[in-house]
């Protein structure tokens, strides 16, 4: 059976050709009526563009490139389903580029990517996204680019975020809720915007309770499943113990599960563990893990629509998109135990 063209498309749908190409380069001023009529003649004739023969004709690649610098593999592993998702509808390409942040060479190595590997426009994570010299690299150099997870803000470029300082206060006020006041935090990476954000949250929430936090209770974490681990053991030897845990993102959650097994701790009955994000490990483990949910999936797709619009020079109506996360209640958490 023949390919569906773009003439099948507008016979089917009973429009012209140009009307196609406008629904599918997401043009404004298509009415709602006649692109619900070609998006659903392009689902019933299973169309798709040829990306090397659009290219041809407008002098673009079809190709966005993701650049990533994270530990998180289920932060990335999401965010990655949420792009290619969200450029298959758009008639994209995505190729993904990962790379240290800390590399004194970054630039270089971006520079690189721009002049040699065709591309229409750059998805930038954090912490690459706030690096002030990439950012005006890409400037100078005229490619589109959007920033995921941002946290400085950029007028040349539209971002998307979570609001993580609110997301650790509705954490943090969940532990108190169920009678916890010894709650300890395990911190992110440094390097990490959302270290400092959810940290503040913790301590925002615990000071509207007139809780005092113990100095003993706050650890150093990186965002690992080790540096979890290393920060629990410290946190579950010493006399003074916490009666619950918030870890900065799942993989530090799981750590501290893991030592507190080791050392015949029961969760939740004598320790309630949480953790951020809701990436996969979080129902992996046992038990599963109380978190906050970010729509990283969402996130990822609005970055992709907001990129291509920048690509397109379509106005964006605004400039950083804000997202909130959800408050996940599984296994981890529960009431602090009362001694009799």
């Amino acid at each position: 059976m023949a390919k569906a063209t773009i003439k099948d498309v507008a016979e089917k749908a009973g429009v012209s050709v140009k009307t196609v190409s406008r629904v599918l380069n997401d043009e404004p001023r298509v009415k709602p009526s006649t692109k619900e009529k070609v998006e659903k003649a392009v689902a019933e004739l299973k169309f798709k563009r040829n990306p090397l023969a659009c290219g041809l004709r407008s002098n673009q690649s079809f190709v966005v490139t993701l650049i990533y610098s994270n530990p998180n593999p289920g932060y990335i592993y999401e965010l990655q389903n949420g792009i290619l998702s969200q450029c298959s509808k758009l008639g994209y390409h995505l190729q993904l580029q990962p790379c240290d942040y800390k590399d004194p060479n970054l630039l270089e190595i971006i520079e690189d990517l721009i002049e040699h590997t065709p591309q229409d426009g750059l998805l930038l994570t954090h912490p690459v996204c706030d690096n002030q010299a990439v950012r005006e690299l890409l400037v100078k150099k005229g490619m589109p680019f959007a920033r995921i997870s941002t946290f400085r803000e950029d007028k040349n470029s539209p971002g998307v975020y979570c609001n993580d300082k609110l997301a650790a206060i509705e954490m943090t006020n969940h532990l108190i809720s169920l009678g916890h006041t010894k709650i300890a935090f395990i911190k992110g990476h440094p390097d990490f915007g959302a270290t400092e954000k959810r940290y503040l949250g913790f301590l925002e929430a615990m000071k509207s309770w007139d809780i005092e936090v113990n100095p003993t209770f706050v650890k150093e974490g990186a965002f690992t499943f080790a540096s979890g681990e290393e920060a629990a053991r410290k946190l579950l030897i010493q006399k003074d113990k916490p009666t619950a845990i918030f870890s900065s993102n799942d993989y530090m959650a799981a750590g501290v599960l893991k030592v507190a097994a080791q050392l015949g701790i029961n969760v939740p009955t004598d320790l309630s563990v949480v953790g951020y994000d809701d990436t996969p490990v979080s129902q992996q483990i046992w038990p599963s893990i109380t978190t906050l949910r970010q729509p990283i999936f969402e996130l990822a797709q609005t970055a992709v629509n907001q990129l291509v619009k920048k690509i397109k020079k379509q106005d964006i109506s605004e400039q950083d998109i804000e997202f909130k996360c959800e408050l996940i209640t599984r296994a981890s958490a529960g009431p602090i135990k009362i001694n009799k």
